[in-house]
């Protein structure tokens, strides 16, 4: 009550020169816009203000921060969850930095953090129920930099703490969902695969891909890359058959994610040539070799040639990309098919140099390195 009628008091004391003056003035348009929120109690008038101060003075770049997380703040209280998300978005992607600088973000970033990291420390892999306290009473001024934090988190830990990489990564799921960003979900989701790969537990990688596939529907391109990945799993677990079912599946249910179709046509013929049926693997690179696709896409093609014996088994120059190691393997599966195993040899060698930790075919190349089939000339 006194905090209302100090600032009534005030309101009334200005002349009309000097309120003139204080609405070119965005300090003074800022306090006008808090006194409506907190003195008057009226967030709806207040968040057409604050919204004004920011959009009249984008170079002040403080004064335009608070006013833009004030506004989603004022969206909050009015139960637009929807406008409080895209307000502090906007508030984030334009003043990261400047939001950043907030003595009450910082305070409060530093609280909700400092308890994620406690509570993620605990053995339980239950993150729903952990957090469920915590996501109903999160601001949306938090949630996208916490979010990110915990990918970053995620990352970190990978290779050191497997079992807390996958905690921060149910984590920032949760709070991606909350801000109903799924693409950023999938991804997640689809790291937690990986991480399970990584650590030869093929068979939770598998449930993790799949999971991604059954809650993120609309990820098609996330989405086909994990059914190339499942398949990958089935051939480190010694089923090249289910394998192939997984690459035919992309082939048919992700056709347009051109891409990822290609490359699962060329190690679903990989997976017949392991079976013992040269032939069918033949036929599956040939139609690659041959096929207006495989020309739009002169990476794949050349692969696919290589293979049946169109061009020469030498490599191009590296891409410097996360296929190097893909074209690597494949052009020492041209050497092996033709008995010549030293070669096949030293380009499985340069297959595991070229992988980024144990990406794929790292772990597939280590084990032909190991097989009597590769052991000598």
């Amino acid at each position: 009550m006194k905090l209302r009628i100090l600032c009534l008091l005030a309101v009334a004391c200005v002349t009309p020169a000097v309120a003139g003056e204080k609405q070119r003035d965005p300090e003074s348009l800022y306090q006008q816009a808090w006194y409506l929120e907190e003195g008057l109690r009226d967030p709806a008038k207040a968040v057409a203000l604050y919204t004004q101060v920011a959009s009249r003075f984008p170079k002040n770049k403080a004064i335009a921060a608070r006013a833009l997380t004030r506004a989603a703040g004022c969206y909050k209280k009015l139960g637009r969850e929807d406008m409080e998300r895209e307000v502090w978005v906007k508030a984030w992607q334009d003043y990261k930095e400047e939001i950043e600088k907030s003595p009450e973000y910082q305070h409060d970033s530093i609280r909700i953090i400092s308890r994620i990291e406690k509570d993620l420390a605990v053995s339980s892999s239950d993150v729903a129920k952990l957090f469920g306290d915590i996501l109903d009473q999160m601001q949306a001024v938090h949630i996208i930099p916490v979010r990110n934090r915990m990918l970053q988190q995620a990352e970190e830990q990978r290779q050191h703490n497997p079992l807390g990489a996958l905690r921060s990564l149910r984590f920032a799921i949760l709070l991606s969902t909350k801000l109903k960003d799924h693409a950023t979900a999938a991804s997640a989701q689809s790291r937690i695969g990986e991480i399970w790969f990584e650590h030869e537990a093929f068979r939770e990688a598998v449930e993790a891909y799949d999971e991604a596939r059954r809650d993120y529907p609309n990820q098609r391109n996330i989405l086909a890359w994990n059914q190339m990945k499942m398949a990958e799993a089935f051939r480190m677990m010694a089923r090249p058959l289910d394998a192939i079912d997984y690459y035919a599946e992309l082939l048919r249910d992700y056709s347009e994610q051109k891409e990822q179709a290609l490359w699962g046509r060329l190690w679903m013929g990989d997976c017949f040539r392991e079976l013992g049926s040269p032939d069918t693997a033949k036929k599956t690179w040939q139609e690659l070799a041959e096929s207006d696709e495989g020309k739009a896409h002169p990476r794949q093609r050349r692969i696919a040639r290589i293979l049946v014996g169109l061009g020469p088994a030498t490599l191009g120059d590296p891409a410097g990309d996360e296929f190097d190691n893909d074209e690597a393997y494949f052009v020492a599966v041209r050497h092996k098919m033709d008995g010549k195993i030293k070669a096949a040899r030293e380009l499985l060698k340069l297959t595991i140099e070229r992988s980024v930790g144990k990406d794929w075919p790292y772990m597939l190349a280590s084990q032909y390195l190991t097989s009597a089939g590769l052991g000598g000339d």
